[in-house]
């Protein structure tokens, strides 16, 4: 009886190592098959299969890309336009929302604030900012929209501080401002492209819009930010 049951184990542990092999054997051929009849990967999915090697860690966890996905919304403002402005552009983009203020705050009053902005701008001030942006969090944002009023014809001096106490290379700046007259812009689009320098400022894409017209431009920024490709 033994060596019975034993002959009849061994026929079907062979049976069972034959059907697997044969599995396997038609798994292969198939996809052989279908490498021959596509031409195998195409170079996009090879490359798209590298480029997810790259991204893998040791743990075999896929590590982000560089970059958030989302962009960063950095502004200045005294009147308050800029600040409508830049919640707009915030709810319709989903980025970050980041003021800068002067650490020495402006004087309520229009006057004594345009008398500082244009004493600053004549002697190169650079005035102490406010603004919670870590160095390390900068570093993962591609796109950052850049809101500010014209001053004197040119960017308020707070912002060429923070555009010098950060690095922008490899990033795309779009500008959006509020002015009362100077609708281009006047020199505040090239002090940007200087001081943000390694920077693609999209001049061209601009927002521009005159002061006492906020209130009434929510449609029109919304619009503007569903038109961009960023």
């Amino acid at each position: 009886m033994a060596v019975i049951m034993t002959t009849v184990m061994m026929f079907s542990l062979s049976a069972c190592t034959d059907a697997g092999k044969g599995t396997q054997t038609d798994e292969r051929q198939e996809i052989n098959q279908r490498t021959q009849s596509t031409g195998g990967p195409s170079e996009q999915e090879a490359a798209g299969s590298k480029e997810a090697d790259e991204n893998t860690s040791e743990t075999g966890n896929t590590t982000a890309k560089k970059g958030t996905g989302k962009p960063l919304v950095v502004y200045f403002s005294q009147s308050g336009h800029l600040d409508s402005m830049a919640h707009w552009i915030a709810d319709e983009t989903g980025g970050d929302l980041y003021r800068v203020t002067a650490a020495d705050p402006y004087p309520e009053d229009y006057n004594d604030t345009a008398d500082r902005a244009k004493q600053e701008q004549e002697d190169g001030v650079r005035p102490e900012i406010v603004v919670d942006i870590a160095e390390e969090r900068m570093k993962q944002y591609d796109t950052v929209f850049f809101g500010f009023p014209v001053w004197w014809y040119d960017l308020p001096m707070p912002m060429w501080t923070f555009l010098e106490n950060y690095d922008f290379s490899g990033k795309t700046i779009i500008p959006f401002f509020s002015h009362e007259g100077s609708s281009n812009g006047a020199n505040a689009l090239p002090t940007v492209t200087k001081l943000a320098a390694g920077a693609t400022v999209r001049s061209d894409d601009a927002l521009s819009i005159r002061g006492g017209n906020v209130d009434g431009a929510e449609s029109e920024v919304r619009e503007w930010v569903r038109n961009l490709e960023y």
